[in-house]
């Protein structure tokens, strides 16, 4: 299936990986959102954690890992176990307790500010 408006066609991918047109401001290791059909960004905050940005184009297509565990940036406290996680708007996922993904946040590093999150 083909998105319309794009060039990102449906159906092949690899299990945790989607392919997804970045919004401009995108980086590789982003925790990012869905924005759009076939469009992935950093979107507003508290929008849900679509995955993480792992791979980007010159063309601006990218690869998100939706599903597994990723280690993305994270902004707030340190907190463990079934959450709602959402992005912040900047690239970072935090706890969002009424928009978010719910997630397994296995750990904080808060030093580092990342967290493994699995995604399931």
């Amino acid at each position: 299936m083909k998105i319309p408006g794009t060039n990102i066609e449906m159906g092949g991918q690899h299990n945790s990986g989607l392919t997804f047109v970045y919004d401009s401001g995108v980086v590789i290791g982003d925790a990012v959102t869905q924005t759009a059909a076939g469009t992935a960004g950093r979107g507003a905050a508290d929008g849900p954690l679509l995955g993480k940005a792992v791979s980007k184009e010159s063309d601006g297509v990218g690869t998100v890992f939706t599903r597994g565990v990723i280690v993305v940036p994270w902004t707030g406290a340190a907190v463990y176990g079934l959450q709602k996680i959402g992005v912040d708007g900047t690239g970072k996922a935090k706890v969002s307790a009424s928009t978010g993904r719910n997630a397994q946040v296995l750990g904080v590093d808060t030093s580092a500010n990342l967290a493994a999150i699995d995604l399931g």
